[in-house]
């Protein structure tokens, strides 16, 4: 039990200093393990009939030897499990590290005010599609299990922070402990853009093949398509709560109050709060008025 524990950990620690570009070389070293700990019960029986042959083992000896091989055996396996698991939790440190570093670099001092809508989405959501694609191409190794398990993970870590970035309340001198301070400012146009990189991330993980993984963008996908949806004024009424959390059940009113502390408004003329707000096309735009409005209302009912 001790030699199979000895070699796992000694595979695991072959390149000790793992960095952010060797995601294939642990989950090879995951897989290395893993086929060393398929591989015991024909290891552990080869052995004792082998000692059995040669006649180490007197016969009545037998029944005891086989009983201790088999609980040497669940042993074995057992430190194998925590070595497989200790490289998941390695290969997942690895990726939100790096997904963390492309955020925190690519949205420092990033303009959410952006006055225009984009057709592409923006350059840090395209960074990081193409960071998890080339990631999970490289998960060929791993079993099935651990293969999507890392594909919710990343997507899921992925999505809470953006979901934190846009709806926590910005305080001077804060930041989130993943090292990016909430948003400050954004208008109706850089909730349309963010809503244009959820639906990439959607589309990138459909194009996965792993089912239900999309879903891990749903919350972030409430959030903006709620904050673009010309009804939201009507719908932040108290009488319409039931068909609110229907249409969006993520969406909380504490997460839209915080959203419209950082709104930036138009300075024109709107129509009237229960009119939907001014909009464009299918956005909803709101000029300052009608910002001040919303959350009042929202934090009376709400948080």
């Amino acid at each position: 039990e001790e030699c199979v524990n000895v070699a796992a950990v000694g595979m695991k620690d072959t390149d000790n200093m793992v960095d952010e570009a060797n995601v294939d070389k642990a989950v090879q070293v995951m897989a290395n393990i893993a086929a060393l700990q398929h591989s015991l019960p024909r290891l552990f029986g080869t052995l004792v009939r082998g000692m059995c042959h040669v006649g180490m083992i007197r016969a009545d000896q037998l029944a005891d030897t086989f009983q201790y091989a088999e609980s040497t055996l669940k042993g074995a396996d057992k430190a194998c499990d925590n070595q497989v698991g200790a490289m998941y939790g390695l290969v997942y440190e690895i990726c939100r590290n790096k997904m963390d570093a492309h955020l925190n670099y690519a949205l420092d001092g990033f303009n959410w005010v952006a006055k225009s809508v984009r057709e592409t989405p923006n350059a840090y959501c395209e960074g990081l599609i193409g960071y998890m694609r080339g990631v999970f191409d490289s998960l060929g190794p791993m079993d099935e299990g651990s293969r999507a398990g890392l594909h919710f993970s990343c997507c899921a870590y992925v999505s809470e922070r953006l979901v934190r970035i846009l709806s926590e309340r910005p305080v001077e001198g804060m930041s989130t402990n993943m090292g990016l301070p909430p948003i400050a400012k954004i208008d109706a146009f850089g909730l349309k853009n963010l809503s244009r990189d959820v639906e990439e991330f959607r589309k990138f993980a459909e194009s996965t093949g792993v089912p239900q993984l999309v879903d891990c963008f749903d919350e972030l996908k409430s959030i903006t398509d709620a904050m673009l949806d010309k009804d939201l004024p009507v719908l932040l009424q108290p009488e319409n709560s039931a068909h609110r959390k229907q249409r969006y059940p993520y969406l909380s009113l504490e997460k839209v109050g915080n959203i419209l502390e950082k709104y930036i408004g138009t300075g024109g003329l709107g129509t009237s709060i229960m009119g939907g707000g001014r909009a464009t096309g299918d956005m909803l735009v709101l000029d300052k008025k009608e910002v001040v409005n919303l959350l009042r209302l929202v934090r009376a009912h709400g948080v």
